[in-house]
């Protein structure tokens, strides 16, 4: 079994240089306890003596452990945002919705509510998620060295806080998608899994327990979109926010 510092550090030069690892999935984590050892040993390399305060968390389905990993602070950026493309090796974005919280959760036993949930949320925010990876075929590579390499993530961009989000119709929201002001993707889009709290009593037991401030996106509610760089990208919830970025 490779080790875990070893995985780190392949992750950590690809960051740094841009080049991607040749990587296989019999060369990778041997199992998710190692990739997520690999996530945080990769995390206090890129941004030491620091708790992560912006995460990623998602499932496929719901009979599915979710998986989750936290977004370096450097690319964790409020709309409109600038990001230089040398920072990208190649890039994607999806459309999401992220909260803040209000309020400390801390781990225990039995996972919290949807009412404490919703009481523990301070704001919504149209979010973008930016997909990059260090990996030069993530798809080849496998699900443990995706999850390694921060489930692919490349950056978050926040929008303002929506008004009244409680209240919104979410499983009819029309969700666009955009890279030079054309329209990559429109649809009439459910949220993932149905439930945008369903990952959420996990992944506060998870992480050790979230903290007020913490951010958390929640899943693309239209897909992942490959766009060329240099490019101006942006998602619109149509009638509730949008968020934008230029990168390169």
């Amino acid at each position: 079994m490779p080790a875990t510092r070893d995985l780190a550090t392949q992750l950590i030069q690809a960051w740094n240089t841009r080049h991607p690892i040749d990587a296989k999935a019999d060369s990778g984590p041997a199992d998710t306890a190692q990739a997520y050892a690999v996530q945080q040993a990769v995390w206090r390399e890129l941004s030491p003596n620091s708790r992560p305060s912006a995460w990623k968390v998602g499932a496929p389905n719901r009979q599915i452990v979710p998986t989750t990993a936290a977004v370096l602070p450097q690319r964790t950026t409020l709309s409109p945002a600038r990001f230089s493309g040398e920072a990208f090796r190649t890039l994607g974005i999806e459309a999401e919705l992220a909260f803040c919280l209000g309020r400390n959760l801390p781990a225990r036993a039995e996972g919290y509510s949807r009412e404490e949930l919703l009481a523990a949320i301070a704001s919504a925010h149209v979010a973008m998620e930016l997909v990059d990876t260090r990996l030069a075929d993530a798809e080849a590579a496998g699900p443990l060295w995706r999850l390694a390499d921060s489930l692919l993530n490349g950056g978050l961009v926040l929008g303002e806080a929506i008004q009244g989000w409680r209240e919104l119709a979410l499983s009819s929201l029309r969700v666009r998608a955009l890279a030079d002001a054309h329209c990559l993707a429109e649809s009439i889009a459910r949220p993932p899994l149905d439930d945008l709290l369903h990952c959420l009593p996990w992944w506060i037991n998870h992480i050790g327990g979230a903290k007020a401030g913490d951010i958390v996106t929640t899943g693309a509610w239209n897909g992942m979109h490959q766009v060329a760089m240099p490019t101006s990208v942006g998602v619109e919830f149509v009638g509730v926010g949008s968020v934008s970025a230029q990168v390169g």
